[in-house]
């Protein structure tokens, strides 16, 4: 008899559905969950009750979203290539689209530094098995762009760990990566913090305020709850849903809400401790 490996938290729900292909989720100023619908260019936040409302359109492939300090919105655009900035009635204007005369890939995800820098995923777009070896930029406010880190394996999520700690997801080498870096944003060290079996490919993360780790892992249909150490800790499985990316929300920061890309749908649960604060 084949074992049972379904396995999720007691209230898990259906959050909203019909969002075609529902990606990078972000809490903004006003404690609403933003989030956008990559295949339909749109911006969207959503309330509590689940009703969605369209805040901005591309007109590119949006990913990830980030808010920095002030509240002001940024989208990663993979079709656009391009980092863009939102304004907050809805203007989109590009902030930065290359680095040295070259065109970006495709900016998948993005977070914020505690000095205002801006880290963002920049995968190769070539299909599997390449590695798509491919850079993590940094964009200080003025969108002065440098390379923060190289030679990584399809960078995907990007999530800040601490004041001087990102983590980075290498989809391609089934590998959480962490990068620490001085005050000034200058990359310092790395380190390996889990390798996750084949098929894994994670993608986007988020950390809790005791530092540990949701990760998400769409390949196997699963997120792992990983320790700073990469110890594992609990593994979320559903065969229905294709998890992409995660982000902590709600009045006490407890609810997780998951993006499940394939099934055009986000889900939620709640967790044991609030999400960590971002800045």
């Amino acid at each position: 008899m084949e074992q049972d490996l379904t396995h999720y938290p007691d209230d898990f729900s259906i959050f909203v559905s019909d969002i075609p292909t529902p990606e990078g989720p972000a809490i903004g100023p006003d404690g609403l969950l933003y989030l956008v619908s990559a295949d339909d260019a749109k911006v969207l936040r959503i309330t509590p009750q689940g009703q969605t409302e369209t805040v901005a359109d591309t007109g590119g492939r949006p990913n990830g979203i980030a808010f920095d300090s002030s509240g002001e919105m940024y989208v990663a655009d993979a079709g656009l290539k391009s980092i863009l900035h939102v304004s907050r009635s809805g203007s989109v204007d590009v902030f930065i689209d290359e680095f040295d005369g070259t065109s970006f890939g495709g900016p998948n995800d993005l977070c914020f530094l505690p000095n205002g820098d801006l880290l963002f995923t920049d995968p190769v777009r070539r299909p599997a098995p390449d590695p798509a070896i491919s850079p993590v930029y940094r964009v200080n406010p003025s969108g002065t762009v440098s390379a923060f880190a190289n030679d990584l394996a399809y960078p995907n999520g990007i999530a800040l760990a601490s004041e001087n700690t990102v983590y980075v997801s290498e989809s391609r080498a089934q590998r959480l990566v962490s990068f620490i870096f001085d005050d000034s944003g200058a990359l310092l060290d790395q380190s390996l913090i889990r390798r996750f079996r084949d098929p894994g490919s994670p993608d986007g993360m988020a950390i809790d305020s005791e530092g540990n780790i949701l990760q998400t892992l769409p390949g196997i249909k699963a997120i792992a709850y990983i320790s700073s150490g990469g110890e594992l800790i609990d593994l979320y499985h559903l065969p229905t849903w294709t998890p992409a990316n995660l982000a902590f929300g709600g009045d006490d920061m407890k609810t997780v809400y998951v993006c499940g890309t394939a099934q055009s749908t986000v889900y939620k649960f709640t967790h044991k401790f609030p999400g960590k604060p971002l800045l």
